[in-house]
């Protein structure tokens, strides 16, 4: 990989370098889990899971929140410290391709989560959202947009932050999935 651009954390970059690592990132962000947990999300083997998931603790990219001690041994539950997210800044100091590397996990992912929702008819809920806006914006409100759709994703993470704290370590009611997506497209 080449050199870091300036203000891209480094522990972020060495997470980026394997597939796996990007998609483990993005599933220990803005909550705990353990390797096994991820794993079964994931579709992936537990021994690669829990390889890489040491890896991006050495990386310092996560943290061990706590362990607990069952039948089988020690689990361990980890949480993202730096989050699978590049600031609007160090994204533009970006080349194309590593936009994309950055970029094509995430869609995917929210590809997966709409699709899974689907399968299970969890799009037939009465109190989901789901909505598609064509837009033709000039540069500055095309800023001030980046700027709201970043609050939400801050309150929707203080959200979650709040419930898991009121939960004491039990699971939520309302597992969910945000995406957001809003990117160039061809004049209408």
């Amino acid at each position: 990989m080449t050199p870091d651009p300036p203000g891209l954390d480094t522990r972020l970059a060495k997470a980026l370098s394997h597939p796996l690592r990007k998609r483990l990132l993005m599933a220990y962000t803005s909550r705990e889990a353990s390797p096994s947990q991820v794993a079964d999300e994931l579709a992936a083997p537990l021994g690669d899971v829990s390889y890489h998931t040491k890896r991006l603790h050495d990386y310092g990219c996560l943290e061990l929140v706590r362990a607990v001690r069952g039948r089988g041994g020690v689990k361990h539950f980890y949480r993202a410290v730096v989050h699978y997210e590049v600031g609007d800044p160090e994204w533009s100091m970006l080349s194309p391709a590593l936009r994309r590397t950055v970029a094509d996990p995430v869609v995917a992912q929210i590809l997966a989560d709409m699709t899974a929702a689907d399968q299970t008819g969890a799009l037939g809920a009465q109190d989901i959202h789901v909505s598609r806006t064509r837009l033709d914006l000039d540069a500055p409100a095309w800023e001030e947009l980046t700027k709201l759709l970043l609050s939400v994703v801050e309150q929707a993470q203080r959200l979650n932050r709040e419930s898991a704290a009121r939960r004491g370590g039990r699971p939520g009611d309302r597992p969910s999935a945000l995406g957001l997506l809003h990117v160039p497209s061809a004049p209408a």
